[in-house]
């Protein structure tokens, strides 16, 4: 009858509609596949004396005066050798000189390897690129308790995957040497890793030397000094702009400090041409602090001139920094203060 005729019609045209619908779905995601793969395809070309490059949609490496810039992306690719000629990777070695630390510890009767950097949750965005960068790792948030019994928000990233860590940490480590006294850690937890050492009665008892192993014109002669400055700078630098009792003007300071480091001290002020002597205090602790403006503006020339970049909180600090100095006129007579880092 036609009350059926018409039924089956309609329940035939919804069919077909909903076929429809479905079709076109399975389309879509095929093409938003294929857009997403063909994004994320690697590109990776090594050649003698030259870094791997590798593309997609959230990586830059170009090539300026035989430096490589880097714009926060992933460089280790698990298919491909680790190639280490990026100075990024000096940047990360400073960065870890500063607030990270290379272990071996206790985990029962066996033993832990561990690299790790532990900042402020105001850097978790950091220690996302540094995940990022070398890919591996992992990141997880922890409250630290102050003296006055307040918490600080604390972000740490660490590697201890024993493969990652022969295989993407000793590599650039041995590369890019370590120039505080942190580099006897290294040398320790290399020897041990390296030699598969598993058990904790296997491994002799370690204490650290307080001397360093290079002279001031060793560090100065690193030809990666610039860019592990920078990651250093990231981890122990502060810039800062003050108004100092009894006086109408401000006063723009660069500090940056180390314990048993005083060679390194001075091979930095040596390297960025300030003229301020190094100061040790009785824990030895040895920094290198400058008010003059000289000095300021050899620090301004380094860092904008470095294809490496700081890319933390530091950066803001950093831009602040020069935002006041642009209306300080004893700078802007001094030099072109830049607009942008």
């Amino acid at each position: 009858n036609l009350e059926d005729t018409y039924y089956s019609n309609m329940m035939l045209k919804k069919s077909v509609l909903c076929w429809n619908i479905f079709m076109l779905l399975i389309d879509y995601y095929f093409i938003k596949l294929m857009i997403l793969n063909k994004n994320n395809m690697v590109k990776m070309s090594i050649n003698k004396k030259q870094s791997a490059v590798i593309k997609n949609k959230s990586l830059i490496i170009q090539r300026t005066n035989s430096n490589y810039l880097l714009n926060n992306t992933i460089i280790y690719d698990k298919n491909h050798k680790l190639n280490t000629d990026n100075p990024i990777y000096a940047y990360i070695v400073g960065l870890i000189e500063g607030d990270g630390w290379i272990t071996i510890t206790k985990k029962g009767k066996y033993l832990l390897y561990e690299m790790g950097i532990e900042l402020n949750n105001r850097d978790i965005q950091l220690l996302h690129k540094i995940k990022n960068i070398l890919g591996v790792g992992t990141i997880i948030t922890r409250k630290r308790k102050l003296k006055n019994g307040t918490y600080n928000e604390m972000v740490i990233y660490r590697i201890r995957n024993k493969d990652h860590l022969k295989n993407i940490i000793i590599p650039i480590f041995d590369k890019y040497n370590m120039l505080t006294n942190k580099q006897y850690d290294y040398l320790f937890f290399r020897k041990y890793l390296l030699n598969n050492v598993k058990y904790y009665e296997e491994l002799p008892l370690y204490i650290r030397p307080k001397y360093l192993m290079y002279t001031v014109n060793d560090i100065i002669n690193k030809d990666y000094l610039p860019y592990w400055l920078v990651g250093f700078i990231e981890a122990e630098g502060s810039f800062s702009v003050y108004k100092p009792t009894k006086m109408n003007s401000k006063v723009a300071s660069f500090e940056i400090s180390q314990t048993n480091s005083f060679e390194l001290m001075e091979a930095i002020k040596i390297y960025l041409k300030v003229s301020q002597n190094i100061y040790t205090d009785k824990y030895n602790n040895s920094r290198m602090m400058t008010k003059k403006i000289s000095d300021i503006c050899n620090i301004i020339n380094f860092l904008q001139n470095n294809p490496v970049k700081l890319l933390g909180y530091k950066s803001l600090q950093y831009n602040l920094f020069l935002k006041t100095l642009r209306t300080m006129p004893n700078y802007m007579k001094y030099m072109d203060i830049p607009q942008k880092y």
